[in-house]
């Protein structure tokens, strides 16, 4: 199997492992299990924890090798922040670019959304396909590579509030008023709208991990 490819594999499994939330935040990586689990040598294993310490999935430390990347609440305060600049961003120029034939299939990855919402697994997916949609329809390809590289930070986190939520829609944050924006061509209210949905995202989604104690 060509070097590449090998990476690629463990890339592709370690990264699913850790999303998925098989491999929880401060699990240590051992890379002769993994290479004896996919039928490889360690090189690749070792160059796949590279890309991913580069991604921020994995931290590699000195004499204590690599651990699934343990996120604070400042940590995530912080990625919120940023991604929702980048999204809003991306959602200004958005409504200035989208064709109405691209509104209407980002409105129907958001009726998904819906109909998968007891689903939390397919949640997520159909979660990830509209913020996706919504970045790359603003033509701004930096920015919507690293709001979706910020997105699967906190996937594993997302993953356990549509777990325990009826409907993962945050009340009057939902994405269709995001597509509503949109539609009507306002670039300055489609930005304040996605700056205000992945704000109540992270007020959410940090409910779930208990506050420091003072």
């Amino acid at each position: 199997m060509p070097s590449e490819s090998a990476q690629e594999l463990c890339l592709g499994y370690l990264r699913e492992e850790i999303l998925s939330g098989r491999l929880p935040p401060g699990s240590r990586i051992r890379p002769e299990q993994v290479a004896t689990h996919l039928g490889l040598s360690r090189m690749p294993v070792r160059e796949a924890l590279h890309q991913l310490d580069a991604e921020g999935l994995v931290t590699l430390r000195p004499n204590r090798g690599a651990l699934v990347t343990e996120l604070n609440r400042r940590d995530l305060m912080e990625i919120f922040e940023m991604r929702a600049l980048l999204e809003g961003l991306c959602a200004r120029h958005a409504a200035r670019l989208a064709t109405p034939a691209d509104i209407e299939e980002l409105d129907a990855e958001a009726q998904a959304m819906r109909r998968v919402a007891r689903d939390p697994a397919r949640w997520v997916e159909r979660h990830e396909a509209f913020h996706d949609r919504l970045c790359l329809l603003g033509d701004r390809p930096r920015a919507a590579a690293e709001a979706r590289r910020l997105r699967l930070l906190v996937r594993p986190l997302l993953r356990g509030f549509a777990a325990v939520e009826r409907d993962p829609e945050t009340l009057g944050h939902e994405h269709e008023v995001i597509v509503d924006a949109l539609r009507d061509g306002d670039a300055r209210r489609a930005e304040k709208l996605a700056v205000l949905h992945v704000n109540a995202n992270a007020h959410a989604l940090l409910g779930l991990i208990p506050a420091p104690v003072r």
